[in-house]
């Protein structure tokens, strides 16, 4: 009782795009219909970032404290500063363990909570849930460790840089720009006739939708179709229909590889907002995303300018034989 939805395209063009399934326990999925996308969103929160520093506002490498009305430390590290670089390849050494022991989901409404209350919550020292495990024994910029709240952080500075919500300024930044007006970090701006509820044990018909504070690193609502206009922009080097979005000094910065990291047994080699990972002796640039009830991968060749997007509204163990599968049909046309 779920669906999937992909979209697979290769220069500027989309090659393939369907989907199938139920996207709620009454309707069927269509290429229309939308559908959380959890990870994937952090490309979007790095783009944001990106596009700071190329404007000159931000700087990859000071002390965020320096954009921030708070002080953020590694307490076992506190003269080590954090840099958004570091926010960008999960390496600040901010940990997800106290995180993922709070109940944050807001059900079937945006979460009224802010950035800044939810992180000041975390990571101040006078924060209600503050606490060392919320950091790393190691140094900042030492290695990589998936953060959430990291991401968190990231779209934090955003809307103090620009002045401007995270959601809006990535709304007036980049998807309105790039003509992706299906795609939104807001559940109130989608009809929700138009959008497939996650499955899980856990959800019961009263709560069929969530979303949580953290919506930076994880709360993007597309469908495959629009968000692969996104995705166009990154392989066409930062410009999409005529329209840049980032130059391809910055895009090509962020394909550097950086750090290494190991999660679930897998090998990732990040760059700044994505990471490169082995996909059958593929090598492929993007991110993946899983929630419950949502799996989602973005992933492309650079080299080839394949690329493919894959989101349902259940949790795979593993979507990456189905994207590699749809890859290759790319690849092959």
């Amino acid at each position: 009782m779920n669906a999937i939805s992909f979209a697979v395209v290769k220069d500027d063009e989309i090659l393939w795009a369907d989907a199938l399934g139920e996207a709620t326990r009454t309707t069927t999925a269509t290429v229309e219909t939308r559908f959380f996308i959890a990870s994937i969103s952090k490309a979007v929160a790095a783009i944001a970032a990106m596009q700071l520093v190329e404007s000159n506002a931000l700087d990859l490498d000071v002390d965020i404290n320096n954009y921030l009305p708070f002080r953020v430390t590694n307490p076992k590290h506190p003269n080590i500063p954090m840099t958004i670089r570091m926010l960008l390849n999960h390496s600040t050494s901010i940990s997800d363990a106290i995180y993922y022991t709070i109940d944050w989901a807001c059900w079937n409404e945006d979460c009224p909570i802010t950035l800044a209350q939810f992180l000041s919550d975390l990571l101040a020292t006078n924060g209600q849930f503050y606490a060392n495990r919320t950091f790393f024994d190691y140094a900042p910029g030492e290695k990589s460790n998936y953060s959430n709240i990291g991401y968190a952080l990231l779209g934090y500075i955003v809307e103090r840089v620009s002045n401007q919500p995270f959601d809006e300024y990535c709304q007036q930044n980049i998807f309105t720009p790039l003509g992706m007006s299906k795609t939104t970090f807001r559940l109130k701006n989608v009809p929700l006739s138009e959008l497939a509820i996650p499955f899980s044990p856990t959800f019961t018909p009263s709560k069929p939708y969530y979303t949580l504070p953290d919506y930076p690193g994880g709360g993007v609502i597309t469908t495959p179709t629009d968000f692969s206009k996104f995705l166009r922009m990154l392989i066409n080097k930062g410009t999409f229909e005529g329209t840049q979005i980032i130059s391809s000094q910055t895009l090509s910065l962020m394909q550097q590889r950086t750090l290494s990291m190991v999660r679930g047994g897998l090998a990732f080699d990040f760059g700044l907002g994505m990471y490169y990972y082995n996909f059958n002796g593929t090598v492929l640039y993007g991110h993946g995303g899983g929630d419950q009830g949502i799996t989602s991968t973005m992933a492309y060749d650079i080299e080839k300018r394949v690329g493919v997007i894959f989101v349902t509204n259940t949790t795979l163990i593993n979507p990456d034989l189905i994207v590699y599968s749809l890859y290759k049909f790319g690849a092959a046309q």
